[in-house]
């Protein structure tokens, strides 16, 4: 299934029950701005990041090997509150350009 990054965000937004506008205010951003750069598809990763952040997720950005090495911006595992289990630190390879 494709999806696109402005089906991405509003469908995202739906699920968490706001909107694009309450959205671009908790980023800090002016809510034609945001608007305006989710139809130009001009969001840059960071910001993409900020998007998923203040709709309670994360935004990965990464290649993914079946070998489970992963390539790019991973994310640091978080701790996991109320659990015994140790979180996985994830390997992260940069080759030179």
């Amino acid at each position: 299934m494709k999806i696109d990054i402005e089906q991405m965000i509003y469908t995202s937004a739906i699920f968490r029950n706001t909107n694009v506008g309450d959205i671009a205010r908790e980023i800090g951003m002016a809510p034609s701005n945001l608007y305006r750069k989710i139809k130009r598809n001009t969001l840059k990763t960071w910001e993409l990041a900020k998007i998923a952040e203040a709709l309670g997720g994360e935004y990965n950005f990464y290649f993914s090997f079946p070998n489970g090495t992963k390539i790019g911006k991973v994310p640091k595992p978080k701790p996991r509150k109320n659990s015994k289990k140790p979180v996985q630190n994830v390997r992260i390879i940069k080759y030179p350009v």
